[in-house]
């Protein structure tokens, strides 16, 4: 229930680690980015409650410093970019028109729009400009 000294921590490990080779030798600092890194993956990716946990003083330095790339989650991304770009039963983009879809020239439709309401010329006016 007392706070302890990092260097009383470290003696201690070091003492242990002597008497147990056949664990990884680990560096506490590097507790700290992993922590870091997996509050933000279950936090969703929230930084700023993540930040509040850590007392780093800045986001940007949390991001830049401690938020390292795990390969399972890189997976799960693109999975789930995939599943949500390429959805079953989604029609695809299409370039050119199906046989069946009426085509009209551009002079044709332009030949349309000269004779076409002045409301409806400036909601296509304004949908061409924006």
């Amino acid at each position: 229930g007392m706070p302890v000294a990092p260097e009383a921590l470290s003696k201690w490990y070091r003492t242990w680690r002597a008497e147990h080779p056949e664990f990884e030798k680990i560096v506490f600092h590097g507790l700290r980015h992993s922590s870091a890194t997996y509050q933000l993956m279950i936090s969703g990716g929230d930084v700023k409650a993540v930040q509040g946990t850590t007392g780093h003083a800045s986001a940007n330095l949390l991001v830049n410093t401690y938020a390292h790339i795990q390969q399972d989650s890189r997976k799960k991304l693109g999975k789930k970019f995939e599943e949500g770009f390429y959805k079953p039963g989604a029609t695809p983009v299409q370039a050119a028109p199906v046989e069946a879809e009426p085509t009209i020239s551009v002079s044709a439709l332009l030949e349309l729009l000269k004779d076409a309401d002045p409301a409806v010329k400036a909601q296509l006016r304004l949908a061409l400009l924006t």
